[in-house]
């Protein structure tokens, strides 16, 4: 008796245990970054800010140093600049 009143527990119990997904909307963040004089507004849309901030860091870190090398000083700025937006 206690087993089958267990197994019909867990059977109906089982449907509230079942995952849904639910995509929370995207939303659009705006970055602004300046270093010496250049500027750089980005709008990403991402489903978080943490998403949103990663990828915004990424580009700015690529649009500040260019195609060639920089240099070790030039590079912290860079570095500083993307990992601390204004907004």
């Amino acid at each position: 008796m206690k087993t089958l009143l267990l197994i019909s527990l867990l059977s109906f119990s089982c449907s509230s245990f079942a995952w849904t997904s639910k995509d929370s909307p995207s939303k659009d963040y705006a970055f602004k970054f300046k270093l010496q004089g250049q500027s750089l507004e980005l709008r990403e849309p991402a489903h978080s800010y943490d998403e949103a901030f990663d990828r915004a860091a990424q580009k700015c870190f690529k649009f500040f140093k260019g195609s060639g090398p920089v240099s070790e000083n030039r590079g912290l700025d860079i570095i500083d600049v993307c990992a601390n937006p204004r907004s």
